[in-house]
């Protein structure tokens, strides 16, 4: 399955569509669900913000790819169209 988590990744979008993103963000001591930032910040900048290096911030991004439901696996199926009946 391709994970869709990588550093240019907004981090408010992460921690909406992976409700145990926060979590894992906590173990690097990132606090971005509680920061204003998350809203406009990638996981790169934010990662770079609290002192990660280059190779710090992909080691972060394997372990959330690795940890981590992506998006589509958390996408709810449709429900089928519904047609309107013709009333007389």
């Amino acid at each position: 399955m391709k994970k869709n988590i990588n550093k240019n990744s907004n981090l408010a979008e992460l921690i909406q569509k992976n409700p145990d993103a926060n979590e894992l963000l906590l173990e690097y001591g990132l606090y971005c669900g509680n920061c204003f930032a998350a809203g406009f910040d990638t996981l790169e900048q934010g990662a770079q913000l609290h002192g990660m290096t280059d190779e710090e911030v992909e080691e972060l991004v394997e372990y959330l790819n690795a940890n981590l439901s992506t998006a589509e696996d958390l996408e709810l199926p449709q429900p089928e169209a519904i047609t309107p009946s013709k009333k007389s």
